[in-house]
């Protein structure tokens, strides 16, 4: 009886008199050079994964193959080609499939069990991180089975979700930080000039909060119609999340929306100063991210911990209970479910449990009608 094929995997071939250890990759009896020193393993899996990917993106694979010969490098492979045009975020994917690479490229479907979920997080050190790649792996070992790549089920152990961060700022902390950001000049030679280098901060900060938007909805946001960017419409004081034909996951709600009239006045100023995008830094629209985290830090000190550029979103949500906004608008005008809004910021309206606290209040609890 014939010997199965063993996948493709990586060998540490010795080194010599005139030559170092390099490491190779076994396949089918043939060796195929990395090019990687055997101090650099990680290269070494990224080169087997890339092997076995243009291997499964070349050739027909044979179906319903036992677990232990189905390489997991295959199975990203294959789950990656389908989903590279409809995925909303490509470059994350292609980012979290490569650190899936780095550890289980030279692994079979059949090395996939808890201990190995756990090592993969502790070597990855960020659980959050962890957690969402290893969705992703998950995700991929399904979509192997529903396409008969392999015959057997595969269980990916995910860590604990952690819990989310729901912090918000008062308001005079915001106005603290949006102030920090318009007065800040830059200095040449010590002496500060007209130059204002963080006034996309203040303009970020100001439109993150009045919309309730997730960041990047704000920083690509453009004051010119432009393909494949969401759009202010100033004239009509619409504010459109998601441009034309964007797939919108189902938890990333993007609805338009219309605009305050305060901030609208803003953005009609800033269009008018020259702006063409709402976040812009040398006429070019700019990730605040590294920006804001030092503005932060600058302006609250020892306050600044989990402050991060969502916290902006948190503090729009829970301002609006504060002010006993209504429920169904305040969850559609933030792109979030009813549910959501209830669950996370729900406590914060004062209309919460007001009929529980009314009936120990009046003395109608524990009488009998």
């Amino acid at each position: 009886m014939s010997r199965h094929r063993k996948p493709a995997r990586l060998w540490l071939r010795p080194g010599s008199k005139d030559r170092a250890a390099v490491w190779v990759i076994l396949d089918g009896g043939k060796q195929f050079g990395t090019g990687c020193s055997e101090h650099d393993r990680e290269g070494a899996e990224k080169a087997l994964a890339e092997h076995i990917g243009r291997q499964f993106l070349t050739q027909t694979p044979s179906k319903n193959r036992p677990a232990s010969e189905v390489a997991i490098a295959e199975v990203l492979a294959h789950y990656l080609s389908l989903k590279k045009d409809a995925a909303t975020r490509p470059k994350e994917l292609a980012a979290r499939a490569e650190n899936l690479m780095s550890y289980w490229g030279d692994k079979t479907l059949d090395d996939i069990t808890s201990a190995t979920c756990a090592e993969y997080v502790r070597k990855r050190g960020t659980p959050n991180g962890a957690r969402r790649e290893l969705e992703d792996l998950r995700a991929a070992c399904r979509q192997a089975i529903a396409d008969k790549v392999t015959r057997e089920a595969v269980t990916v152990t995910l860590p604990p979700k952690a819990k989310g961060r729901v912090k918000h700022l008062e308001r005079s902390t915001m106005a603290k930080l949006i102030w920090a950001a318009y007065r800040k000049r830059s200095k040449y030679r010590g002496v500060p000039n007209k130059w204002r280098p963080t006034i996309h901060i203040a303009r970020f900060t100001l439109a993150a909060v009045y919309t309730g938007s997730r960041s990047a909805r704000v920083w690509q946001a453009s004051f010119v119609k432009e393909e494949g960017r969401p759009y202010i419409d100033l004239d009509a004081g619409v504010f459109y999340r998601a441009w034309e034909g964007e797939t919108v996951a189902d938890n990333k709600r993007a609805p338009p929306i219309r605009l305050p009239g305060r901030l609208l006045a803003h953005m009609r100023r800033w269009h008018r100063m020259g702006a063409k995008y709402v976040v812009e830094y040398n006429g070019k629209p700019a990730d605040p991210k590294r920006a804001f985290r030092n503005l932060v830090d600058e302006v609250l000190g020892d306050d600044a911990k989990g402050v991060v550029r969502h916290t902006l979103r948190h503090t729009a949500a829970t301002w609006l209970m504060q002010a006993a906004a209504d429920k169904w608008e305040t969850s559609g005008y933030l792109g979030m479910t009813l549910e959501t809004l209830e669950k996370t910021y729900g406590h914060h309206h004062p209309d919460h449990q007001a009929n529980v606290g009314a009936a120990f209040t009046t003395g109608r609890a524990g009488r009998k009608k």
